[in-house]
């Protein structure tokens, strides 16, 4: 009975290309999604403070109409929250006046330090970071989502 060779080769040209196309992938993904990240922290509402000690935040509440509703909160001094309504422009956020709006509450108050977007169901992705980017440009430290509803 003839014996069968054991001897085998495997061609592992393949399988290298493969894997290093691989990695090339990973290596860029990862770079994007550093990238793409926004820093954020829970702005209010942990555990070591207590529900009086909040500090003063603004709240940006976007409306499915396309309006925005600012108002601001637990400001020192003041027992009653102070709140603007700045209408739609052409179908989409007046964002000249919100811009403004914001400013003007950063001058008045300068230890205005949190910001709070709370976001309609309607609301696009896109309207959500840029306010975002305007409250970070204003140097504001805590930027939070609120949840929808509340």
């Amino acid at each position: 009975m003839a014996k069968k060779e054991l001897n085998f080769e495997l061609n592992i040209l393949p399988i290298l290309d493969i894997l290093s196309v691989l990695i090339c992938f990973l290596l860029l993904t990862a770079v994007w999604v550093q990238m793409g990240t926004l820093d954020t922290k829970q702005a209010i509402g942990d555990n070591t403070a207590t529900a009086s000690s909040n500090p003063p935040s603004v709240w940006v509440s976007i409306q499915e109409n396309g309006n925005v509703q600012l108002s601001l909160r637990d400001l020192p001094h003041q027992k009653k929250s102070v709140e603007t309504q700045i209408l739609k422009k052409n179908s989409q956020i007046n964002w000249d006046q919100l811009v403004a709006q914001l400013n003007q509450f950063k001058t008045q108050w300068p230890d205005l330090k949190t910001g709070i977007i709370q976001p309609s169901a309607g609301t696009s992705y896109q309207d959500v970071i840029k306010i975002m980017d305007q409250l970070k440009q204003l140097k504001f430290e805590g930027v939070g989502l609120s949840p929808l509803g509340t």
